[in-house]
């Protein structure tokens, strides 16, 4: 396979917009109610210990990815078990993100309109960019964060006027239980779904580019979503957040500042929209590597296509309804778990002591 190098920026954009992906646009943590966004804070501090093992991985092999590392540690075909494991764990994120951003602008714009023509236009792109390999993502990155960075905040700035700070008094209100419930679910979703990218780092500029891109990546992605979250909940409050679909689409179209910043909704479409086009793409990158590398093909590109193709039909078939769509997150920090935690924890744990028994 041709060697694809991205900088450390990039991959920190990467990193940044994957985190921001659908959770721009979907309601997160919202089980812990008004302290919601102390949920998300709380999980960005979890996650970091968390994300130093996937570096503490990559770290091990600097030109390795995950699959190399799998084969080290348990032998080739117990290695090649678990790297099929990831390989559905990164497809069917790509397929509920693809089906979450499918639905999106059918219920907020335009719900006259098919949902497959939005998804096929993803695909279509997701596809075109995956094949044009990392380091041409690493760039597109690179310049959508100039996007998805600033639009929200320039949004929380605009929306000071109807904000309410009693919609998060007093804080912890409601108990401790809620709040760990929402912390959980802002953990798995999404701030070690960047477990991801395991499978899709595999040339960085240096040994330490992993602990980099991990890192500020987690926290300015994370607090990006926190600070959105929060001005969500000032605006519309914990009750009406929890019963949007698409809660920062509503609460961007309460922007009212004379008659020069008025229906600013599409700027939060545009945010989300790229955001999780790039999310795609990195799931999409990851399947076609992975199963190139198990297989030992010479290029993952004859691969994307196909799968994607594949990833687009399932996204149609996934859900029901949009209703089993949020139904499902609340499953999903339970189901994410086993590959974020576990798995992870034990692949470190395995390949430390061969690297040491070998290193004797």
């Amino acid at each position: 396979m041709n060697k694809e190098v991205i900088s450390d920026k990039q991959g920190i954009c990467l990193v940044i917009l994957f985190i921001a992906g659908s959770a721009l646009a979907m309601p997160t943590a919202a089980e812990a109610g008004s302290d919601l966004w102390l949920s998300i804070i709380a999980a960005i501090l979890i996650a970091i210990p968390i994300v130093w093992i996937y570096a503490k991985i990559l770290s091990f092999f600097p030109e390795k990815d995950l699959f190399y590392v799998l084969e080290y540690a348990f032998g080739k075909i117990i290695g090649k078990m678990i790297g099929f494991f990831y390989i559905w764990f990164a497809f069917h994120l790509g397929v509920l993100v693809m089906r979450d951003f499918g639905e999106f602008p059918v219920i907020v714009a335009l719900p006259e309109t098919p949902m497959i023509a939005f998804s096929i236009l993803m695909v279509i792109l997701s596809i075109w960019i995956v094949r044009e390999g990392i380091e041409v993502l690493g760039r597109w990155a690179n310049l959508f964060v100039l996007i998805n960075a600033p639009i929200p905040s320039i949004l929380i700035l605009l929306l000071i006027p109807v904000m309410d700070f009693n919609n998060i008094q007093p804080i912890l209100y409601n108990g401790i239980k809620p709040f760990l419930e929402g912390t959980l679910s802002a953990l798995s979703f999404p701030c070690t779904e960047t477990v991801v990218f395991m499978m899709v780092f595999s040339a960085l500029q240096s040994k330490k580019s992993s602990y980099i891109i991990y890192t500020k990546g987690l926290l300015w992605g994370g607090l990006l979503i926190a600070g959105v979250s929060l001005a969500e909940i000032l605006v519309i409050g914990p009750d009406l957040y929890g019963a949007t679909f698409f809660p920062n689409h509503a609460v961007a179209s309460k922007v009212d500042i004379g008659e020069t910043f008025q229906r600013m909704e599409i700027i939060a479409i545009i945010a989300s929209i790229t955001a999780t086009f790039l999310k795609i793409s990195v799931c999409l990158f990851a399947v076609c590597n992975g199963v190139a590398r198990i297989f030992q093909l010479k290029d993952y590109r004859a691969l994307v296509v196909p799968i994607g193709l594949i990833m687009f039909n399932c996204s149609l078939f996934i859900y029901e309804n949009i209703f089993e769509m949020f139904e499902w997150l609340t499953i999903w920090k339970y189901y994410a778990f086993p590959f974020q935690v576990i798995l992870p924890t034990m692949i470190l744990v395995v390949t430390h002591i061969k690297k040491n028994r070998s290193a004797h």
